[in-house]
């Protein structure tokens, strides 16, 4: 009986070592806030009135108007979050390139003053996806992190409406719409300024010329038959869905080499 104690107790002081072990720390803090309250599962008030969103991920949407219209799993990121940060709590913020959204948000990765990393600890409980929109020191960091718990299926990642698109699901209904969309890499091309990637002969995801070297580190491997999932807004055109990838963030390989 005491063997199992220790062994409890061993356990417990990995669990709370692991919570704080970060792997994306930035090498200086810019800004020390405290908190007011948890918006939602990517969204703070601080306590001098400025909503803070946190870079790099994507956490359910709640309709505060018609809660019954909130996205799956939207009350769970909120109420995990709220329970790791509380009203009062100090933070520290690391900016990137853009320190403001469209709506005047203040744009930062977020810490506790244990070094506590909110952006990692929504991805690694599966409370958020990884996605970025300009900001992106982390973005290799923090999509290793989610690749994790999306494997492992943890959290949202263990729900149908989560599960990335195949391509014969696809309908002009998703037209205009961010999605994620799995399939194989069924050729590739350059056409005029533009790189073209065909997945399953029904989704084409291209590249400009001026991003195509952002895709180095996949554009030189053998791609056919290669099993990737492709994120961004979808459009038809000449018979064929297409997106537009403009960041490595939007091509994962599945079988990675």
């Amino acid at each position: 009986m005491r063997l199992i104690k220790i062994l409890a107790v061993i356990l417990l002081a990995l669990q709370a070592f692991t919570l704080q072990a970060s792997q994306c720390i930035p090498t200086q803090f810019d800004e020390t806030v405290t908190l007011d309250y948890v918006n939602d599962g990517d969204t703070l008030t601080l306590t001098d009135g400025r909503l803070l969103r946190l870079i790099g991920i994507d956490s359910p949407e709640i309709d505060f108007k018609f809660p019954i219209l909130s996205q799956p799993y939207a009350n769970s990121a909120k109420e995990y979050l709220s329970d790791r940060i509380k009203p009062g709590q100090t933070l520290l913020l690391a900016f990137d390139k853009r320190r403001l959204d469209p709506f005047g948000r203040t744009l930062a990765y977020v810490y506790t003053k244990e070094l506590q990393h909110l952006q990692e600890l929504m991805l690694a409980n599966g409370y958020a996806k990884a996605r970025v929109y300009q900001n992106d020191y982390f973005w290799h960091c923090l999509s290793q992190i989610e690749q994790v718990a999306r494997e492992n299926q943890v959290g949202l990642w263990g729900l149908k409406d989560y599960q990335a698109r195949s391509t014969d699901a696809l309908s002009r209904n998703d037209t205009n719409k961010w999605l994620e969309v799995g399939g194989v890499v069924t050729g590739y091309e350059r056409k005029g300024q533009n790189f073209e990637l065909n997945i399953d002969n029904n989704l084409v995801v291209m590249m400009s010329q001026q991003d195509i070297g952002k895709f180095s580190n996949i554009l030189t491997l053998d791609l056919l038959g290669t099993g990737v999932i492709v994120r961004g807004e979808l459009y038809f055109s000449y018979g064929k869905y297409r997106l537009n990838a403009t960041h490595p963030s939007q091509i994962t390989m599945k079988n990675r080499p």
